[in-house]
């Protein structure tokens, strides 16, 4: 039957509010799949954030799913926080960012991107349903305000670039990553302001280390030529992250030593990472002979072992230093390092698990290397997901959980007996971890 007060979502865009249950959603919310304020508890004007860009259609602004209560926009916030910051990319200052939510006063399009994401995190079937029309409406705002070259316009498409390549739209991924590569570069982003203060000096240097990772993930992908030269990568690593956490946002100098973060060592990884790249796709594209490729995979595993070797007691991948990580609430991160670390080094020797012709030492060794990585790769997932305050369940992670598992499956089919049991055991973790991750990113099931 029609009730007497309509809700809010039909009043303002004018529909007809018919409900069967009278605490339930209404007919019109129900067939949108929106949150209806006549089923959820009423929520006064001042509780809803006031962050608000106007659109010259009011029922789009109605239909975007935008007008959370304050409190959920917050729980979004924090999932985001818990589960994607500083892990793919490391774009805010957390103190800054949470005052700016709390206060209005942050973004829309920059808000409404990172509720998208945390949205994939919820308990609440009917929030997560709205990830979709939060993301277009974040789009919609973004390209309408692109002249807008700024540090918020450019976090915002790194945010719509990873929520692109969630649903695999691999080219609209590449496009909004690009944008904001060519927004950075028209900032001069590497080059520090002296008048700035340590976090925006900070946030400035995180946003640029950020494209950098990426323009060597994505263009991948695509076959793309890379946008950051070499020549552009001079710039300081970023600090120790719980250091930066507690900075204040006026404080105009570090008061502290400079000690390099986890996504410092993120980076001088990476920098393997393209060179690997770089060898597969000509392995793939031309014919290299034997021994180049050989001698190019051997090049590249002295740099991995002294990227290793250069650990600090502190960073290296043990019980102590998980532990350690946890307590600064950078355990997460400290296992997404190790994680690309297995996966950079499995993609080397994948090559090897096949044996050319006549097998020397070098390429059993590198076969060995890479089932290695692979099992290691599965059991530090595994432990992540056992264990609270190690989310890893950010996109990447099925990917790479997709590529140990093809190795392990190799163990599996053609492996000595004696390692058939374990290969099996790091599967199924791996099966479970892609179970879980396809409840957050379904487009994964086309990769499996």
């Amino acid at each position: 039957m029609r009730v007497a007060k309509a809700c809010r979502q039909c009043r303002s865009s004018k529909r007809k509010c018919i409900r069967s249950d009278s605490y339930g959603p209404c007919v019109q919310c129900s067939k949108r799949q929106i949150p209806c304020s006549g089923k959820l508890k009423p929520i006064r004007a001042a509780q809803l954030l006031p962050c608000h860009v106007e659109s010259p259609n009011a029922q789009d602004d109605d239909d975007d799913g935008a007008n959370l209560p304050e409190d959920t926009v917050i729980e979004l916030v924090e999932h985001y926080i818990s589960k994607i910051h500083d892990r793919p990319h490391s774009l805010f200052h957390l103190p800054t960012l949470r005052t700016s939510v709390r206060k209005g006063a942050l973004n829309k399009a920059l808000l409404l991107a990172i509720c998208a994401m945390g949205s994939r995190f919820s308990a609440s079937a009917e929030i997560r349903k709205l990830e979709h029309q939060l993301t277009e409406k974040s789009k919609r705002l973004l390209l309408a305000d692109l002249e807008n070259i700024c540090l918020e316009t450019i976090q915002t498409c790194v945010l719509v670039a990873n929520l692109c390549a969630a649903i695999g739209n691999s080219s609209s991924e590449a496009l909004f990553f690009r944008i904001s590569i060519g927004m950075a570069q028209i900032m001069r982003l590497p080059l520090v302001d002296p008048g700035d203060t340590v976090v925006m000096g900070e946030l400035k240097r995180r946003i640029w280390w950020t494209l950098y990772m990426a323009d060597r993930w994505y263009s991948s992908g695509l076959d793309l030529p890379r946008q950051i030269n070499e020549s552009e990568r001079s710039t300081e690593l970023p600090m120790e992250e719980s250091t930066f956490r507690d900075l204040p946002i006026d404080q105009l100098a570090l008061d502290t030593p400079w000690k390099p973060g986890l996504w410092a060592y993120m980076i001088t990884l990476v920098d393997v990472f393209g060179p690997i790249q770089d060898l597969n796709h000509r392995i793939v594209q031309e014919h290299v002979e034997d021994e180049e490729i050989d001698r190019c995979a051997y090049d590249l595993s002295r740099k991995l072992d002294a990227w290793e070797r250069s650990l600090p007691a502190d960073i290296i991948l043990n019980e102590e230093n998980l532990q350690l990580h946890k307590q600064k609430s950078n355990g997460g991160p400290f296992v997404a390092l190790h994680l690309g670390f297995h996966h950079y080094s499995t993609l080397l020797y994948f090559q090897y698990l096949e044996s050319k012709g006549t097998s020397t030492s070098t390429t059993k060794m590198f076969a060995e290397r890479c089932k290695y990585h692979a099992s290691s790769y599965s059991a530090l997932l595994k432990f992540a997901r056992e264990n609270e305050g190690f989310k890893a369940v950010y996109p990447t992670v099925g990917h790479m959980a997709i590529v140990s598992s093809s190795v392990l499956l190799h163990t599996l089919l053609f492996g000595d007996e004696d390692k058939i049991s374990s290969a099996r055991n790091s599967l199924n973790a791996n099966f479970e971890a892609l179970v879980e991750l396809e409840h957050y990113w379904p487009s994964l099931k086309s990769m499996v």
